[in-house]
């Protein structure tokens, strides 16, 4: 039997759950108003995509649009297909794919600080994430680069999940996600090295055989990184 403190912790972060995805989906169609101009553009990549298999300059499936002549990430425009399959092309089905991660990316931000810190520490800094201004905001303005939080966030979780517990398929799935944030925002290169050192000393102080993790991660960082720099970058 679950004690009377362990009752009302669960009861808590179900409430805040709530109130995070409740704050970050109703009323997305209207609020903020209007759609903003990169929305407007990723919406309508992904519903020339959808219909056509060709953006609205004719590239066929591009790996990143020219929009207005400066580029664009092509990510999100490719996530938002199946909503405007289903939704049409409209505000909503645009905003949706943005949300839904941000909404996800809740549960992933606390099962990380509730990894590498404890559950109380997870539970308050759950309370403030759930109210912080920036991340709503993200989560319901389609813009494509604000994937890339949420994704790196993700990728870090899969990534020390994966090693502490040796699971390989989560160990290289972290990769692929991280991989696809090359696709949401260009200038991740800036961040990828100071986001996976740091996961890196967490998994050191963790894993028995630190050696060959390390090496084996910062390998495999390399690789990543060199990847991820040929496709932002060329």
């Amino acid at each position: 039997m679950k004690s009377l403190t362990e009752k009302i912790f669960l009861i808590c972060i179900i409430l805040l759950f709530i109130i995070g995805i409740l704050v970050r989906i109703v009323g997305i169609a209207e609020m903020p108003n209007a759609l903003n101009c990169d929305e407007a553009s990723s919406g309508y990549e992904a519903f020339s995509i959808l219909n056509y298999g060709i953006d609205r300059t004719g590239n066929r499936l591009p790996v990143f649009l020219e929009s207005w002549g400066g580029g664009q990430n092509a990510l999100l425009s490719y996530l938002m297909i199946p909503f405007i399959a289903i939704l049409g092309l409209n505000t909503l089905s645009i905003r949706l794919p943005m949300a839904i991660l941000g909404c996800i990316s809740l549960i992933i931000f606390y099962l990380l600080l509730k990894k590498i810190t404890n559950k109380k520490v997870a539970l308050v800094g759950l309370a403030f994430f759930v109210i912080c201004p920036w991340h709503i905001m993200k989560s319901r303005w389609g813009l494509e680069s604000n994937l890339f939080p949420d994704l790196m966030l993700l990728s870090v979780y899969l990534l020390i999940v994966g090693l502490e517990n040796n699971n390989k398929i989560l160990y290289y799935l972290s990769f692929v996600v991280a991989g696809l944030t090359a696709y949401s925002y260009r200038n991740l290169i800036l961040f990828f090295t100071s986001i996976f050192n740091t996961a890196s000393n967490y998994i050191s102080k963790k894993t028995k055989n630190n050696n060959k993790t390390s090496d084996n991660f910062y390998c495999n960082c390399g690789n990543s990184i060199f990847a991820n720099y040929i496709v932002c970058y060329n």
